[in-house]
C-alpha cells in the first residue's frame, strides 16, 4: 500500500477536474522553515547512504505532528510541479510516514480547498493513492465517510470538495458511503437506492467483461438513473448526475436539464459538465 502512494505520485494519474469552488475559509498552505529545510537536505543529498538518513530524519520530524508534515510535504510538492526528482521524494516520504492511513488521509482532505491550484491537484492525486483501488475491488473510502459522519452528526454540511472527489473517483461506491456516512435507518429509503446502485452497476459490469456492448443501455439502468435524479437528497440526484456525465448515453436530455439547474451546487455542476458532453458528443456524430 505505501508503495503504492509512492508510485502513484511520481508517475501521476489522470485527474478529472475539479467543480468545487475553494471554501472561504480554506487552510492555505505555508512554508515552515525547519520541514523545507529538512526536505532539501534530502534532494542535496550525496549519495544513497546520505539521502536514506537525511529521510529519516525528515519523516522523524512528524512522528508528534504528523499532520503538519503532510501538510509541508505537499507544499514543497506544489513548488515543484514538473520536477521529477522532488516529486520522487514526496512520494517516498508518503511511503515512510508511520501514521495510520485514517490520520494521513484527514490531514490530506484539509488541503482539498487551498486557494493554490497546485495544492488543490497534489492533495487530489494523494488521496487517489490511499483509496486503495484494484481492478478487483472498489476504492476505500472510510475515512472519507467517518469525515462526512462526523460533520453530519453535528449539523454541517459535508465539504464539498471532498464529496466531489468522491463521486469523480467511483459515483457508485461514493453513493453508498453517503447512505452509510448519514445513517440512514429506514429500509424504505434505504432499499431504493441500494437498488438503483445494484442496477446500474451490474450493466457497468456487464459492459467492462464483454456481456453487454460497450455502450449498451438497458430499460432498468434508464429508470434507475431517473429515479435518482428525482431523489429528494441531494447526495443521491448527485449520483444520477455524475453516471450521466461519464456515461451520457445513459441520461434522457430533459432529466440532463433539470439537473444542470439543481438547486445544489455539486449537482449542478455536474449536469452542466453532462450536459456539455452530451452536446460534444452529438456533435461529433
Amino acid at each position: 500500500m505505501k508503495l503504492g502512494i509512492s508510485k502513484v505520485f511520481i508517475v501521476g494519474v489522470f485527474c478529472v477536474p475539479s467543480f468545487a469552488a475553494p471554501a472561504a475559509s480554506a487552510p492555505d498552505l505555508s512554508p515552515d522553515g525547519v520541514i523545507q529545510a529538512a526536505i532539501g537536505r534530502v534532494e542535496r543529498a550525496a549519495n544513497a547512504d546520505d539521502a536514506r538518513r537525511q529521510m529519516d530524519e525528515l519523516v522523524a520530524l512528524g512522528e508528534r505532528e504528523p499532520a503538519e508534515l503532510v501538510g509541508q510535504l505537499v507544499w514543497y510538492s506544489a513548488q515543484h510541479q514538473g520536477d521529477r526528482r522532488a516529486r520522487a521524494i514526496v512520494g517516498r516520504a508518503f511511503s515512510r510516514l508511520g501514521a495510520p492511513k485514517d490520520v494521513v488521509v484527514t490531514a490530506l482532505v484539509t488541503h482539498l480547498d487551498d486557494r493554490d491550484a497546485a495544492v488543490r491537484g497534489d492533495v487530489r492525486e494523494l488521496l487517489k493513492g490511499y483509496e486503495d483501488r484494484s481492478a478487483t475491488r472498489p476504492p476505500d473510502f472510510s475515512t472519507y465517510r467517518a469525515i462526512i459522519e462526523d460533520d453530519v452528526r453535528h449539523g454541517r454540511e459535508p465539504r464539498a470538495s471532498l464529496v466531489e472527489l468522491m463521486y469523480q473517483s467511483d459515483a457508485g461506491t461514493a453513493l453508498l458511503t453517503m447512505v452509510r456516512a448519514y445513517q440512514l435507518r429506514e429500509p424504505g429509503e434505504i432499499k431504493p437506492i441500494l437498488w438503483a446502485e445494484h442496477v446500474v452497476s451490474d450493466l457497468l459490469w456487464k459492459r467492462r467483461y464483454g456481456f453487454a456492448g460497450a455502450n449498451a443501455v438497458d430499460a432498468a439502468a434508464l429508470q434507475q438513473v431517473e429515479l435518482m435524479s428525482r431523489h429528494p437528497r441531494w447526495w443521491a440526484r448527485l449520483y444520477a448526475a455524475e453516471v450521466v456525465r461519464t456515461h451520457p448515453e445513459l441520461g434522457a436530455a430533459g432529466m440532463v436539464d433539470r439537473l444542470a439547474g439543481d438547486g445544489n451546487g455539486l449537482v449542478r455542476a455536474a449536469g452542466l459538465a453532462a450536459k456539455a458532453k452530451q452536446s460534444n458528443s452529438k456533435a461529433t456524430q
